[in-house]
């Protein structure tokens, strides 16, 4: 809980204001006391409190402790920027208020990162022309995948997959196998409408119980 409020503190600015003089060129270094509910912050330097707000240049959060630069500019303070955290293994937060877009209109723009690079956001969008990925093992986890495009590729070593319900709906397929292929169902049911052909150099069919052969017409030879 902040041990000031925004009016709090700019009595605190008001009653020091007579008695203590402007600093030299409006600068002030001071370590932040507080960080207020409404964004504001308390800043200690030259033995008081300063009631301050954070410039839009600042983009780096401050904490309670770190070293900050304060501007004077229309009888209001601000903070220009941090310029020593207090614990220095505390991760670095750049934050601003409303909406933030990164540009490079006349380059690239690349992120990189020593350990990990992490996004999470309700809702992600990536958009361009074309693409690259290249991860040494990925991992997926979700829900439901959907995917629209005009052709596929899938080049690989070995392919396993393990669904409880697998469906393929198509106009055409053709399967090529070089070596064996193994089917091992406890139903099996292969329907045509026009044609079947069954061909091989050596054919065997056997069965347990019964094997049945039904037709109008039975040619064999």
């Amino acid at each position: 809980m902040s041990r000031f409020n925004s009016e709090e503190a700019t009595m605190i600015n008001v009653e020091h204001a007579a008695a203590m003089p402007a600093p030299s060129l409006g600068l002030l270094q001071g370590s932040v006391v507080d960080c207020l509910a409404d964004g504001s912050f308390m800043v200690q330097a030259q033995g008081r409190g300063w009631h301050c707000q954070r410039s839009a240049s600042c983009l780096l959060a401050p904490e309670e402790g770190d070293s900050v630069l304060l501007a004077l500019a229309e009888r209001r303070y601000w903070m220009l920027a941090v310029l020593e955290r207090a614990r220095a293994q505390t991760p670095s937060r750049l934050s601003v208020a409303g909406d933030l877009s990164i540009c490079a209109p006349g380059g690239a723009l690349r992120l990189d990162a020593g350990q990990r690079l992490a996004m999470a956001a309700p809702a992600f969008a990536l958009e361009a022309d074309t693409g690259e990925c290249r991860v040494q093992a990925l991992r997926y986890s979700g829900d439901e995948l959907s995917a629209w495009v005009g052709a596929a590729r899938w080049v690989g070593g070995t392919c396993e997959t393990l669904w409880r319900t697998l469906s393929q709906v198509s106009q055409s397929l053709f399967r090529q196998v070089g070596g064996v292929e193994h089917v091992r169902a406890g139903h099996l049911d292969y329907q045509a409408d026009d044609s079947l052909r069954l061909h091989a150099r050596n054919t065997l069919i056997t069965s347990q119980d019964l094997a049945k052969l039904d037709a109008q017409q039975i040619h064999v030879g």
